[in-house]
């Protein structure tokens, strides 16, 4: 997608491009080459100016491979005028410019996959931990369109999923859990699921109790659920991120913390784990770059457990690494002072892989990574 708008709206172009992880052009700069890998153009123009209109013509009928082509139009009583020029210039469709933004973030949303057939669902529920699978999976759902529709968030629904999740962790055990997932779900939502079960198989480890595996479990739930306004293409792409996709998708935890803050009624502890759970310990993460003791116990664990779970998921393009290389890969991120070695240490324990108790121990030269013998 390229975001094309005119010079006097260059604010609202660069943040609306910015929401959607889109290279914006200024009308007046635009070349051939900006259009030429593009599979789609929204158009930001006043098209009751005769010299955009020229130089959008000029630019658009040499790229007739760009089919779908987006015209955004003010309402008012010039708005059927507007419309036609559009069509004149190729427009596939238009959209009232104020609710652009919203519409845009609907359509490229993961909530518009393809939904489980019955069949499929019916196989869900009756594998491993699969009813629970089922129920946090649609508690998600019922998430992700209520931060698109800006819609109250029933906080009991989410507290009864993810209490199903510990519960089913704790009768048929984390891997298998977890392997139930990834035989039945992919992409975002795989990634949310498995980030739950994680939690789900720390707290049990560590013997959390009542209200400390509530707080950690609610908080996996929801900690991305500021994903629904990032465009999926950009969630499941298979290669490496743009700048102006990576800055979209870092937008996702303060769109989760804002959603969850207005409308749900989340305890402090788990909002700021939600916001933060993608700072680093050395600051260099983001979107407050907080470091060290700034960043709480909480979403120290949450952070550890989210990496661990994106490790571990099946995607066609990357590897699947298993429970070993990714306490590995986490013991070699405390050691760069990324993440609290402590989570670490009681995430590996609670999959199977030890790790020695004091930091000082891996510094002096243990390493997980390296294969027995």
């Amino acid at each position: 997608m390229v975001f094309v708008c005119d010079p006097h709206w260059e604010g609202h172009g660069k943040a609306m491009a910015g929401q959607l992880g889109a290279p914006m052009r200024l009308l007046s700069e635009l070349t051939l080459d900006d259009l030429a890998d593009a599979e789609q153009v929204v158009v930001d123009a006043d098209l009751r100016d005769m010299d955009s209109v020229g130089r959008l013509k000029h630019a658009l009928d040499r790229v007739p491979a760009i089919k779908a082509r987006t015209f955004l139009i003010d309402e008012g009583g010039s708005e059927r005028l507007l419309r036609v020029q559009a069509n004149a210039l190729g427009a596939t469709r238009h959209m009232v410019r104020k609710f652009a933004l919203a519409e845009l973030r609907r359509e490229y949303s993961v909530t518009g996959r393809a939904r489980r057939t019955a069949a499929a669902e019916a196989a869900l529920r009756a594998d491993t931990g699969g009813v629970s699978i089922a129920d946090a999976e649609r508690s998600l759902e019922v998430l992700f369109e209520g931060i698109l529709s800006d819609a109250p968030m029933p906080i009991e629904g989410v507290s009864q999923a993810a209490a199903g999740v510990l519960a089913s962790v704790k009768a048929v055990g984390a891997d298998a859990w977890l392997a139930s997932v990834r035989r039945h779900h992919e992409g975002t939502f795989q990634h949310c699921l498995l980030v739950t079960g994680v939690a789900a198989g720390f707290a049990k480890g560590a013997k959390l109790g009542g209200g400390q595996a509530s707080a950690l479990m609610n908080a996996a739930l929801l900690h991305d659920v500021g994903k629904a306004v990032i465009p999926r293409h950009i969630l499941d792409k298979p290669g490496k991120l743009t700048s102006e996709e990576f800055e979209a998708v870092k937008l996702h935890p303060g769109a989760g913390f804002d959603y969850l803050s207005k409308h749900g009624s989340v305890s402090p502890l788990v909002l700021d784990a939600v916001r933060h759970h993608h700072e680093a310990l050395d600051g260099s993460g983001y979107p407050d770059r907080l470091r060290g003791a700034e960043i709480g116990p909480l979403t120290r664990i949450l952070t550890v457990c989210d990496i661990f779970a994106a490790l571990i998921e099946t995607r066609p393009y990357k590897e699947t690494r298993t429970s070993y290389e990714a306490i590995g890969m986490l013991v070699d991120m405390s050691i760069s002072s990324k993440v609290d070695y402590a989570a670490v240490r009681t995430l590996g324990d609670s999959f199977g892989v030890p790790l020695p108790a004091q930091f000082g121990d891996v510094v002096r030269g243990f390493t997980v990574t390296r294969p027995h013998g």
